[in-house]
Parts: C-alpha cells; sequence; structure tokens
C-alpha cells in the first residue's frame, strides 16, 4: 500500500480476504465524507469488516449514544481528568516500572496497554474497578481475542461461516469476557441506580454514569448492554493509544536530540504541583504534540475511511461506484507523498510545529499543507509536481487532533474517531511525565523496532526493549 506513487491521484481497486476494495485518492475523498450514513455507510462497513454478526463488535443501535458522549461529556471533562490522570500515572510508574536507577532495559508496549488501561478505566469506570486486575484483564483482552476470532474466521468464505464460528474458540471467549466485564459492573451500577435521586455532590463522574443517564428508563437496567459498551469503548482506545504511544518512545529513543526539546517544553508548562491542574496546560505542549503527530505520520495505519456504499455514487472524475463497493483510502501512501510533507521519508518532530509557526506568522513562501487536496482538478498523472497552493489554512490544522483530505489517521467527515482528544491528553501526558523522570535510548547499534504489519493493520513490536535511566533532577 506505500507504494502508490503510480495511482496516488486514481481510484484503483485491491483484493483483500473480504474480497475488492476501491481505494479512493485524497483529492476525490472530498466528495464522499459528507454523504449521509443512507447513502455511504461508516457502521455497515466497519460491522462487516469486524464480522459484528459473530464477534459482537458493534454499538448497534447505541452508537450515536456512545458517540455522543465521546465528543462531549470526555471531550469537555479533559481539563478535569488530567491531575487525576497525572494521580493514576505516578501510582503505575511507582508499582509497574523499574526503578532505573542505571540504564535498564524495559519492554515498552505491554506497559503501556497497561498503563493506557488504567488511564483510560479511570475515566470511564472509576478507580475501584480501573486498578482491578480482572477488568484490566477484560478490557485489554477483548479486543486481542475479537482480533483473533476475525482473522480466523476470514480464512472462511462467507457462506461458511455460520458453521465455522463453532471451530472458532475466540467467539466463546468474547462471550465469557462480556459475561465477566457484566458481572463486575452490575453491582456498582445497581448501587448508582438506588442513590438517583440523590443530591450528593460526589456522584460519580465517569462513562458508567454518562451512559445510564443518556439510556431511556426501559434500558437502564440492560447490564450486558452496558457491559458490552464499555469494552467496545476500551478495544477502541486502549490498543491505538498504547501502540501510538509506544511509537513515540521509540522515535525518542532514535531521535534523542528531541528529548532535551520536549522535555524543556513540559518542564516549563509543568513548573509546579498546580500547573497539572491548570486548564490550557497540555494545550501548551505544542511542540509535543507535533512530535506526537509525526510519529504517527509514519508508523500510522496502513488504511483509512472505510466505507460502504449503500446507494449509488457517481464522483467528478468520471467513477461510478455502485451500492456494495467496499471503500478504503491509502493512509500510508498519503503519509509518504512528498506533496504534502517535503523529504516524507525524513523523521522531523518539529514538523508540524513549524508549519503552525509559519502559518501563524506567514511569509510569502507558504509550505505544502497536509490538510488540502494533492489537485483542484482530478488527474491521473502521476507526476510529483506541486499544485497551486490554495489559501492557507488555520495553524489549527497543523495539530494532532486536527483531521482533513490528507489528514486521516483519526478518519474523516461525521465518523472522524469522537475520541483522539482524550487520546491526545493521555498520550502526551504520559510522554511528559517520562520524559520529566527518565532519559531513554536503545542499545548502541540498534535501529529503530520494525512494526508489526499484518494484512492492512500495523503495530509497533510488542517485545522491543528500550534503556531508561532516572535523571537526577526529576521535576515531577
Amino acid at each position: 500500500m506505500t507504494d502508490t506513487a503510480q495511482f496516488r491521484d486514481s481510484v484503483y481497486q485491491i483484493r483483500s480476504t473480504e474480497g475488492v476494495r476501491t481505494i479512493i485518492p485524497p483529492m476525490l475523498v472530498g466528495e464522499l465524507k459528507g454523504l449521509p450514513e443512507d447513502t455511504l455507510s461508516a457502521k455497515t462497513a466497519v460491522s462487516e469488516a469486524m464480522l459484528s454478526e459473530y464477534t459482537h463488535l458493534s454499538a448497534d443501535a447505541h452508537s450515536d449514544i456512545l458517540t455522543f458522549l465521546l465528543k462531549t461529556k470526555a471531550t469537555h471533562n479533559l481539563q478535569r481528568m488530567i491531575p487525576v490522570l497525572k494521580e493514576e500515572l505516578q501510582f503505575i510508574l511507582d508499582t509497574e516500572f523499574p526503578t532505573c536507577e542505571d540504564w535498564t532495559p524495559f519492554k515498552v508496549q505491554p506497559f503501556m496497554v497497561r498503563a493506557v488501561s488504567r488511564l483510560s478505566g479511570r475515566a470511564f469506570v472509576g478507580s475501584a474497578l480501573s486498578r482491578s486486575e480482572e477488568w484490566m484483564s477484560v478490557s485489554v483482552n477483548f479486543a486481542i481475542t475479537a482480533f483473533i476470532a476475525v482473522t480466523k474466521l476470514q480464512f472462511f468464505p462467507p457462506w461458511m461461516r455460520p458453521a465455522a464460528q463453532y471451530l472458532v474458540p475466540e467467539l466463546k471467549a468474547i462471550r465469557r469476557d462480556l459475561a465477566r466485564a457484566q458481572a463486575m459492573l452490575e453491582p456498582l451500577i445497581e448501587e448508582r441506580l438506588e442513590s438517583a435521586g440523590s443530591l450528593d455532590p460526589g456522584r460519580p463522574d465517569d462513562f458508567i454514569q454518562w451512559f445510564s443517564d443518556s439510556l431511556p428508563e426501559e434500558e437502564k437496567r440492560d447490564y450486558f448492554i452496558q457491559a458490552k459498551m464499555q469494552l467496545l469503548l476500551s478495544a477502541s482506545s486502549i490498543h491505538t493509544t498504547s501502540n501510538l504511544t509506544t511509537d513515540c518512545i521509540y522515535d525518542l529513543a532514535v531521535h534523542q536530540d528531541m528529548q532535551e526539546i520536549l522535555r524543556e517544553e513540559a518542564a516549563e508548562v509543568f513548573e509546579d504541583e498546580e500547573s497539572w491542574g491548570r486548564k490550557d496546560s497540555i494545550a501548551k505542549l505544542k511542540k509535543m504534540d507535533s512530535f506526537v503527530k509525526e510519529s504517527q505520520r509514519l508508523s500510522g495505519n496502513v488504511t483509512s475511511f472505510i466505507r460502504k456504499v449503500m446507494k449509488p455514487i457517481d464522483l467528478s472524475d468520471g467513477t461510478h461506484l455502485p451500492p456494495g463497493t467496499s471503500l478504503l483510502t491509502p493512509l500510508a501512501g498519503i503519509s509518504h507523498d512528498e506533496r504534502y510533507y517535503p523529504e516524507p521519508e525524513v523523521f522531523d518532530g518539529l514538523r508540524f510545529w513549524k508549519l503552525r509557526q509559519q502559518q501563524q506568522s506567514p511569509s510569502p513562501t507558504r509550505p505544502s499543507s497536509p490538510s488540502r487536496s494533492p489537485s483542484s482538478t482530478p488527474s491521473k498523472s502521476s507526476g510529483a509536481s506541486a499544485p497551486p497552493p490554495p489559501p492557507p489554512p488555520a495553524a489549527g490544522k497543523y495539530q494532532l487532533t486536527s483531521i482533513g483530505d490528507a489528514n486521516q489517521n483519526f478518519g474523516l467527515g461525521k465518523h472522524a474517531c469522537p475520541g483522539r482528544f482524550f487520546a491526545a491528553q493521555e498520550i502526551k501526558l504520559i510522554l511528559a511525565y517520562l520524559l520529566l523522570r527518565y532519559d531513554l535510548r536503545l542499545r548502541d547499534g540498534e535501529p529503530r523496532p520494525r512494526p508489526v504489519v499484518f494484512m492492512m493493520t500495523k503495530s509497533p513490536s510488542q517485545t522491543a526493549e528500550v534503556l531508561f535511566r532516572r535523571r537526577q533532577e526529576v521535576v515531577v
């Protein structure tokens, strides 16, 4: 998928385990991203890709509630959560991280999965469950088990799957995890429902409460659906966030010059304990934001914008998309396209910070924008010449959480990842806290750990070690 130069402005097709996929270039995706769900469906595409009929990886009728709560409650409570998450992160490091008095090898990815599970759990289910090993096991393993189940089922043709499902033990494990989650959540939900009329100022303010409050009266004691929503929330947040954080650690270990740059920024922002609770503290980590976005650019997934055509669509280049067509965009190809990112193979941790600075102080020479399309007119050309520049975008276009036709790591349109703001806060909090405490590097002569690529997914190495050493002057 990364070797797409000859097709990058064209619609083309590839074969996958689930049939033919039609690849849409960024110059045309703008015509599709605003179409209604009954014309171009993200829900149907995701449900089919995840084989939700068997794996339960679908929010079904409650997907709109889930999205609404992530966009509103989770996002609006971000600043209030930061001191709580910092406290939880400190607990995790004190209990699960080595002392690192000297250079100490440590496997990053397994730790990050546990750390993000704890941090996300603190916001989603509260401290009582977030520190429970059983809850962590269920919330972490649900997505892994489901992914394995999907992979195994994909080896069978669709007509065989109703029978083949009984040959996939992971499907039984999914049902078992759902039952375990329900058993853990039921007493908490019941206790809260019993005190629902209370005016207690200490009333819980987490996802359990938000989701319960959003349900109609007849579903408030549907413990199964609430357990399922929590596990779906975990499945969509823990692994994507921990993977990106791990990639950032690998990149920091390789690009050691960035450690001091980001450490100085973090030390300036978090100058005292009170600063961890200030509303704009995380937002001030602009160089950190740029570094994470650059790491995501080079280590992000292979494809994006998964959609299923429900009604006929005609594109401006003459392409006709009949109902039933499965769409993707070539995310890896876009991320390595020099028309959006000059010297795309070079890791520049300050790439987006510099673009933001230039945008805030316009100069006669405008940088190439990663949020615009490569051409205002559809073209089959594979030439690398840059198109005429459009009006410059706002500096916010270069933030980690921004999305655009050529900036799709968090998706695109109304179905863009609603939890990306929370994830971005988590990642920057973890990185700032670690940098203020530790130096890190790879062993002498070691290259950056290679990612694991399987079909159309990419994830960081689970076994690679990074050397950590506690700093003499610890700010936090």
